[in-house]
């Protein structure tokens, strides 16, 4: 059966996002994170759906959700989030330093 897993990078990110909700506005987090789910659910249905970026590394691919990327590669059983950030931000820059 296809799922999805959120490796330990995507886990702090998703942690970071939550810190930051938790500040600002709980209800647009819960929002926030109701809809991740459903993103990564369609993912494990559709795993070609998002946009690739293979010039940043290799198999990565990502799908956009309120500002966010949610990053991700297609592994046997599902897929694997492997970053969530800001679509602002430098992203080669976070591919290297990770």
């Amino acid at each position: 059966m296809a799922r999805y897993s959120i490796n330990v990078l995507a886990t702090q990110d998703l942690n970071d996002i939550a810190d930051y909700f938790a500040t600002y506005s709980v209800r647009a987090g819960e929002k926030f994170f109701q809809s991740f789910n459903q993103k990564c659910k369609q993912l494990v249905s559709f795993p070609n759906s998002g946009k690739t970026y293979t010039e940043i590394a290799p198999d990565l691919k990502g799908i956009a959700l309120s500002g966010y990327i949610i990053f991700y590669r297609t592994i046997d059983d599902g897929v694997e989030i492997l970053r969530v950030i800001s679509g602002r931000r430098d992203l080669p820059a976070i591919f290297t330093d990770s």
